[in-house]
């Protein structure tokens, strides 16, 4: 999955050599249109409902934290059978 995340993010424009824990605004050079991007995109990929109360930075700032958020929110990766929380 995590692949995936960097696979996506880079055809969006992120470094290359993006570290898993840098920030994708201000070190990766991804604007805000990519940050809805990538909502969308994890969205239809994981089949996943982002609440609004989701809808914030530090759900997606870094590749770690969009992984975290998708391991959560997807049954068959977090293995507690739905949303954590």
């Amino acid at each position: 999955m995590r692949d995936t995340v960097k696979s996506f993010l880079r055809e969006r424009g992120a470094a290359p050599e993006l570290r898993d824990d840098d920030d994708l605004f201000d070190v990766g050079g991804l604007s805000s249109m990519a940050a809805l991007q990538i909502v969308a995109w994890i969205e239809d990929t994981f089949d996943i409902v982002i609440k609004a109360a989701d809808l914030h930075l530090g759900n997606f700032r870094t590749i770690d934290a969009i992984c975290s958020y998708i391991e959560r929110h997807t049954p068959s990766l977090s293995g507690t059978g739905g949303e954590a929380e």
